[in-house]
Formats: structure tokens, sequence, C-alpha cells
């Protein structure tokens, strides 16, 4: 079960990478074909994300429970921490993103609403930054908490 968990956590962190290193470079683009493109390759890399992230909690918590360690505080911070970490983001970064991503479609003329200076003006915010940092430090305390052990 070990295997699976670290086998998730890369898998959860190389397709997570693609799109944060997204959520940087989109804010330099002012034509909304091209951020549309973007956006649309994040989303598939955050498919592989998720199934990622399936891994690393079935492993996690199966090698836990093989271990009978499921119930020690250790454990227990690590599946909270993981928890709050992915709600804070997803609150961020779906409301942000999904809703740029509706106002890039095209709509019933197959014309995108969105304009160029319109865009840039919206993507210049501190979404990135606070994803960034949000999940760093979660991975941080996590991985503290998996190489410590506290009681």
């Amino acid at each position: 079960m070990v295997f699976v968990h670290l086998a998730g956590l890369v898998l959860f962190v190389l397709c997570h990478g693609a799109s944060a290193f997204m959520a940087f470079l989109i804010r330099r683009q002012s034509d909304p074909a091209v951020v549309s493109s973007y956006l649309g390759m994040s989303n598939a890399a955050n498919r592989l994300m998720y199934l990622g992230l399936l891994l690393l909690a079935v492993g996690g918590l199966g090698a836990a429970w093989n271990s009978s360690i499921l119930a020690t505080p250790w454990v227990l911070a690590t599946t909270v921490t993981l928890i709050v970490v992915l709600g804070v983001m997803y609150a961020i970064g779906a409301r942000f993103y999904y809703g740029l991503r509706d106002r890039l479609k095209p709509g019933p003329d197959g014309q995108v609403t969105l304009d160029a200076p319109e865009l840039s003006a919206l993507l210049q915010n501190r979404v990135p930054e606070t994803l960034a940092t949000v999940g760093t430090l979660g991975l941080l305390v996590m991985v503290g908490l998996m190489v410590f052990k506290p009681a």
C-alpha cells in the first residue's frame, strides 16, 4: 500500500504542477483563445491529478490500516490537513478558474464576449500565489507529520 500511496503522490504532484504552472503563465496572455487553450490543458491534467489523489489517499489509509496506526494523532492530523487544504484550494481555485473558463466560452454567435483588455485585467490577481502558498504550506505540514510522527 505504501507503493500505491507514493505512486499516487508522484502522479498527483506531476499533474498538479502542470496546472500550477498554467495559473502563473496565463497572466502574461491577453488572447482569449490562448488562455482558453491553457485552461483546457490544465483541465486535462486535473483529471489525472484526481486519479493520483485517489491513489494517494487509498494507499496512505490502506498502509496506515495495515500497520494499525490509522487512529494515531499524526495520521489523523495528516488526513485533516489534506482535507482542509483541498477544500480551501478548491474553493479559491475552482471559483476563479471555472468562472474564467465559462466567460471564455463562445456565445451563440461564436464570439467570446471577454475582450483582451478585460481578460488582462481579470488575470491580474493573486489567486496563483494564494493557491501556491496554501498548497505548499499544507504539503510541508503533511510531510512534517509523516516524517516526525508526533504523538
